[in-house]
């Protein structure tokens, strides 16, 4: 490729950005019915509030963004985490396991996948929460929730690539993993040992520096859900289309006019399967599908709200490209978010 990755905005910049948006006005309401997998069960929690997360895509996986609705789900502020290491909110027990699942997730570059485990309250006890996670460039996107009702009752689960249950009592009373694997993403997960997992074939050591391979072409969109036009609150990098001048610019604006039906279809569909505050039958999920986007954004006219290209007047623009790609769409209490990877000339797409 000839493009460079932009590097991520700083996390100032990044929650600035995503509080300078107009939002729905959402209920908040606290449930005090405990739960199974909460440490707290007399805890008041974020019942079905789901927050968005970045981290660096590497052994260190440090917070660069959060949003603001981890403070219901697990009592901290975004500012408390940013800088830190993810790794210091999971449950000591379960990190041995959590390393090899993160080392295998940044070699293979796994994308929609998700995660049952425990992750520390700012209060000091852990809570069961359910983590979707997608690995994009050197860069971890993801998105945080309380898994109230068990894994098994989680609608993430039934579109995602990969499922992970880190739990005590799964191997005989000790820790252990298991793995659901699905041979397409259409299909329902099936629970499989934790054999067919293998981890590396030397432990890995928590000082030591992972040997990733070359990233596919991939990037990753942060979006408003609460505007029509579904502006742009964050642009991962530039290796697929030219991004510098989209943030609070229409997202279409960067997708081929003939497939901005297409697209509006999964945007909504994502935020009816994860809406603002989550319940037992919309719980999220990924949807998946294939479009172009173009090298460089139609954007708006002055004074229009939407992109008003045509396929034909995007053709005739010196130095455009329509560009194959396969899109994952997931949303959060807080945002939309899409993924895109480059399809290459033999129809992979490295998801």
């Amino acid at each position: 490729m000839t493009a460079s990755p932009r590097s991520v905005a700083s996390a100032s910049s990044m929650v600035s950005a995503s509080r300078s948006f107009d939002r729905e006005d959402r209920s908040r309401s606290r449930s005090r019915v405990g739960s199974p997998y909460s440490s707290r069960p007399d805890e008041p929690v974020g019942i079905g509030l789901s927050a968005l997360i970045v981290t660096t895509g590497d052994e260190t996986t440090v917070y660069k963004y959060v949003s603001d609705s981890i403070t219901e789900i697990l009592g901290y502020q975004p500012q408390d985490l940013i800088g830190r290491s993810a790794y210091e909110i999971f449950h000591p027990d379960e990190i041995p396991y959590l390393r090899d699942i993160h080392y295998y997730s940044l070699q293979e570059e796994r994308c929609a996948c998700v995660a049952y485990m425990r992750l520390m309250h700012r209060d000091g006890y852990f809570v069961e929460c359910c983590v979707s996670y997608s690995t994009v460039f050197r860069e971890t996107v993801a998105v945080y929730t309380r898994a109230e009702n068990g894994p098994t009752t989680i609608q993430q689960a039934l579109t995602a690539r990969d499922v992970w249950e880190v739990s005590p009592g799964s191997q005989g009373g000790k820790w252990g993993v298991k793995r659901w694997t699905k041979s397409s993403s259409t299909s329902r997960p099936k629970l499989t040992s934790s054999s067919s997992f293998s981890p590396p074939a030397e432990p890995l050591s928590p000082n030591s520096r992972w040997k990733l391979p070359p990233p596919h072409p991939r990037s990753f969109f942060i979006i408003n859900r609460f505007t029509d036009t579904c502006r742009v609150i964050f642009a991962s990098n530039e290796i697929i289309s030219n991004t510098s001048k989209l943030r609070n610019q229409p997202f279409y604006s960067i997708i081929k006019p003939s497939d901005r039906t297409l697209v509006k279809q999964y945007i909504d569909t994502a935020k009816s399967w994860t809406p603002v505050i989550q319940n037992e039958r919309r719980s999220g999920g990924y949807g998946y599908c294939r479009f172009s986007v173009l090298k460089i954004p139609d954007l708006p006219a002055h004074g229009e709200t939407y992109p008003q290209g045509t396929d034909e007047q995007e053709r005739m623009m010196p130095g455009q490209e329509f560009i194959p790609v396969e899109g994952i769409f997931s949303a959060s209490s807080d945002g939309l978010l899409c993924i895109i990877s480059r399809i290459m000339p033999d129809g992979s797409s490295g998801i």
